[in-house]
């Protein structure tokens, strides 16, 4: 018997069963130990075939062309601030640009440039604005109420209203605006009462605001016209809950506030300008490019890029 299971297994392997036959004649011959054919190990060393190379690289679609910053079109902004917001924020093609001297500075200047047919273009001027009492601070290190205006990039800002989300709105008629506005009605509200559930958001209350909640009404002239700016803004608004941290609620773009003699006013931590300036910036505001904000020191804005 133990010289039929040698053949067995001798058979197996001569006849290319390898492997899976000499288990196959393992089995029948399971118990058995005498008799087994030594079988060398297999080599299992790899062998290329050929040498491997790199395909060649390609690209499906190329990038486009970045729009040109040139004197032509510029004049009137800040053309080395237009090409460092643009290296450091590609998708944006519209820039609300604050300009202010220092940190602690009330003054500041305010233009927009927009992207139109592939060409940066000024489309409102450098032109005079104001900040916060307290100069401008970055967000992070703001805190609601103190006084300054946020530094930063920040997008054109969006809350929701009864009418829908706006970005614009006023206590005049709609100028003729790119996007949704709302023309302020009694009893709106902007929320700005820290670690409130109203805070940062809109609401309408037939009864008056109270605390820090302002009264968009109450405002006149100053709003006839705004921007809001998206720092801090919905969907996420930091300060409306008791445990987070109020950095910021009511931060609009809007009209020059003035002294009894008619001197500027700096503001309580929104960006201002005059009459004029404003309308044009409240028309050409485009949602479809993407509008940010950019304020900060000059040198600030020069290291974007």
């Amino acid at each position: 018997m133990i010289g039929m299971f040698t053949v067995i297994r001798l058979a197996a392997l001569f006849a290319g069963l390898g492997v899976a036959g000499l288990v196959a004649a393992d089995r029948v011959s399971a118990g058995v130990s005498a008799g087994r054919v030594s079988i060398p190990p297999l080599d299992g060393s790899a062998m290329a075939t050929g040498t491997a190379s790199r395909g060649a690289r390609s690209q499906t679609t190329p990038p486009p062309p970045a729009p040109l910053v040139d004197q032509s079109s510029i004049i009137g902004c800040d053309a080395p601030v237009v090409q460092s917001l643009m290296q450091g924020h590609p998708l944006v093609s519209q820039w609300i640009v604050v300009i202010s001297p220092s940190q602690s500075s009330t003054q500041a200047t305010l233009q927009v440039v927009t992207v139109v047919a592939d060409r940066w273009t000024c489309t409102v001027a450098s032109s005079a604005a104001m900040v916060g009492r307290s100069g401008i601070r970055p967000l992070i290190n703001r805190r609601s109420g103190d006084g300054s205006t946020p530094s930063g990039v920040f997008p054109l800002g969006v809350v929701s209203t009864p009418q829908g989300p706006i970005s614009l709105f006023g206590n005049r008629a709609n100028p003729g605006v790119r996007t949704s506005y709302r023309s302020v009605q009694a009893g709106d509200c902007y929320g700005a009462n820290p670690n409130t559930s109203g805070y940062g958001h809109w609401r309408v209350d037939p009864t008056g605001c109270l605390g820090d909640d302002e009264l968009l009404t109450a405002y006149g002239s100053t709003y006839e016209y705004a921007a809001l700016i998206g720092a801090n803004t919905e969907p996420n608004v930091s300060g409306d809950s008791p445990t987070e941290t109020p950095f910021a609620a009511a931060i609009f773009l809007h009209r020059n506030s003035y002294t009894s003699t008619g001197g500027t006013k700096p503001t309580a931590g929104c960006v201002s300008v005059a009459h004029s300036p404003l309308l044009a910036t409240i028309r050409a505001i485009d949602p479809t490019l993407n509008t940010h904000f950019a304020i900060g020191t000059r040198a600030d804005l020069l290291a974007i890029g």
